[in-house]
């Protein structure tokens, strides 16, 4: 029995970590100070890929990459292709748009639309066009292809889009469901949500979180309900992702946190785990209360 206690603490431990080192990952870069000897990014730096962003970049660049885009070499066809992601300047969308209208390999598809979803991220893809032929695209036959698609259109701020973002719920390949799901969540765009909640009615592990990052309180109960009729573990991330927002008020948190209780397996424990580790170390909530009360009734019981 202390060997499987023992075990048990570790097991925590290491969940515990893990859901401190994804909260860590989500923080601002400019939220921690940088490291000893960090290289900071000169000011020098920063003004220059400030004045691409606003003039552009030069048309002899332009005009290299596009060659470079269109050429025998694959691998300076995908280099061309992350440089002009990086650039941030909103011309760099032009020769991405045009390779994509021609029609390309898939592999030199992919870093396109990887690029474009670069340059929509640093709010500059903006371009009808872009927005047409990356939504032609989150059609394309090759699932990697609609899913890196479906990734570059969600970061589009143009309402046109939300249409497509919404079909491609259907999508038979679980990745292109879950960037479309995961896109309309950035965007906290509703028209998804009954899509989603139908996937994880049929226990869809890809529309848990969207679904979480969208719902409204009088859903909630619905999600719990589903208790007994699809995977526990789809269930726990989806209640789980729900009590972290910040919207959610408290009352309506405990009540998640015992229905998460409820269920079985690592899946509900990891939901319990991360949602206690969400909250500041100096913040007294009864949820969170209640939520390490349940961990250590978990783990007595091992």
């Amino acid at each position: 029995m202390l060997v499987i206690r023992a075990a048990t603490v570790v097991a925590f431990g290491l969940v515990l970590g893990a859901a401190a080192a994804r909260a860590a990952e989500t923080k601002p870069a400019d939220a921690k100070p940088a490291a000893a000897g960090e290289a900071k990014p000169s000011k020098a730096k920063k003004t220059a890929k400030d004045k691409v962003a606003k003039d552009g970049l030069p048309a002899a660049r332009l005009d290299a990459a596009r060659a470079a885009l269109v050429g025998d070499d694959d691998a300076a066809a995908i280099a061309a292709a992350s440089s002009l992601g990086a650039s941030g300047a909103a011309n760099a969308a032009e020769p991405l748009a045009e390779l994509l209208a021609v029609g390309t390999s898939p592999s030199r598809a992919e870093a396109v639309l990887d690029a474009l979803a670069k340059l929509g991220a640093a709010g500059v893809l903006t371009a009808p066009r872009a927005l047409d032929v990356v939504d032609l695209y989150c059609g394309h036959r090759a699932p990697e292809v609609r899913q890196r698609a479906i990734k570059a259109l969600g970061t589009i701020k143009d309402p046109r889009v939300v249409p497509t973002l919404v079909a491609r719920l259907g999508d038979v390949a679980p990745g292109v469901r879950a960037a479309a799901g995961e896109a309309l969540a950035a965007r906290k765009e509703r028209a998804g949500t009954p899509r989603l909640f139908a996937l994880v009615k049929r226990g869809d592990a890809g529309a848990a979180s969207p679904l979480a990052a969208l719902a409204t309180p009088d859903l909630i109960p619905q999600i719990a309900e589903l208790a007994g009729t699809v995977d526990d573990a789809v269930l726990a991330t989806a209640l789980g992702d729900y009590a972290q927002r910040s919207d959610v008020p408290d009352r309506q948190r405990l009540d998640v946190v015992r229905t998460i209780a409820k269920l079985s397996g690592a899946g509900a424990t990891t939901a319990l785990v991360e949602y206690v580790a969400s909250v500041p170390a100096k913040e007294d909530r009864p949820s969170k209360r209640e939520a390490q009360k349940l961990l250590d009734q978990r783990e007595s019981a091992q």
